[in-house]
């Protein structure tokens, strides 16, 4: 039983880390690096209205999850916003730079 389990438990976690794997998430890069790449637009992101010193990379995280269901490949920030100690907003431009999306 225990040889079974560990077998579906390996097969499991192969599948999830391969399935993960397919979908890269868009690189965020300097705007001088962008060329050839087709603008997707601006994406926003929030940090929401929890109590963390860190907010940007949270914020940067939904901004790059709403950039990648348009296809995104590479973001640009544009804008942060800080609001208060522990929130604030990212802007981000989105662009595919492979082809993709067009």
């Amino acid at each position: 039983m225990k040889r079974y389990l560990k077998q579906l438990l390996f097969f499991a976690f192969t599948a999830i880390a391969l399935w993960t794997s397919a979908f890269a998430r868009p690189v965020e890069v300097k705007a001088d690096e962008i060329r050839q790449c087709k603008s997707l637009g601006q994406v926003t992101g929030s940090s929401g209205y929890g109590k963390n010193p860190s907010w940007e990379p949270i914020a940067k995280t939904y901004a790059a999850i709403r950039a990648e269901k348009l296809g995104a490949t590479h973001l640009v920030l544009v804008s942060k916003h800080q609001i208060g100690s522990f929130n604030g907003e990212v802007v981000l431009e989105a662009f595919n730079c492979n082809g993709k999306g067009e």
